[in-house]
């Protein structure tokens, strides 16, 4: 594998000299093998320059342009981007292009896991618990449909059980006691309306 240098020997552009000798400094510097060819004395190597480097860039190629063999390298421009990189041996073809793939990694902390575990629970009949509140999954929120009562209710079976179990029995007399309340007025309010007798004159 043979590095080839394509520049033109008589071209009175002071960039393209430039160029042409900051690519053979490099070369030399380097120890690489390679070989310079001069397009204003050899048509056929220019011919051979000019479509194959059409072929890459799709347009008129300028020297300084590389070649491995004859394979294409590039020009100055693609010579400079790799010398920033330090990679001037993938780009004569000295070495194979490496590919590096980017990729996020998101590291969390136990104590995180467990937090957001605790937040957001789901359980089997299709709610979300969030904390200590219900959320159904369908958007409505089970805790805004319950009544006072029941909430207080909720509120004391959170606390203890053995509180809820007092608070329920409570709930049960009260439930027991309305009729009996009820049945006492309706007798009295019966009482009232009672007629009292009219009393009837003697002959």
């Amino acid at each position: 594998m043979v590095i080839k240098l394509y520049i033109s020997s008589e071209s009175a552009n002071k960039t393209i000299k430039k160029k042409q000798q900051t690519i053979l400094d490099r070369l030399t510097t380097r120890g690489v093998p390679f070989d310079v060819i001069d397009i204003c004395s050899d048509v056929e190597a220019k011919k051979f320059m000019q479509e194959k480097c059409a072929l890459k860039t799709g347009k008129t190629p300028l020297p300084p342009q590389v070649f491995s063999d004859e394979e294409y390298c590039g020009d100055f421009e693609k010579f400079e981007e790799y010398q920033e990189d330090n990679n001037l041996d993938v780009f004569f073809k000295l070495a194979p292009e490496t590919i590096t793939s980017k990729a996020e990694i998101c590291v969390t902390t136990e104590e995180e896991e467990i937090e957001k575990s605790d937040k957001e629970k789901i359980v089997e009949n299709g709610e979300v618990e969030k904390g200590n509140k219900i959320v159904v999954t369908n958007g409505v929120d089970a805790e805004a449909e319950k009544t006072d009562e029941e909430k207080e209710v909720n509120v004391e079976k959170a606390e203890t059980p053995e509180k809820a179990k007092v608070v329920e029995e409570d709930h049960e007399k009260e439930d027991a006691e309305e009729p009996a309340e009820k049945i006492e007025e309706t007798s009295e309010e019966a009482a009232d309306t009672k007629e009292e007798p009219v009393p009837t004159e003697s002959a």
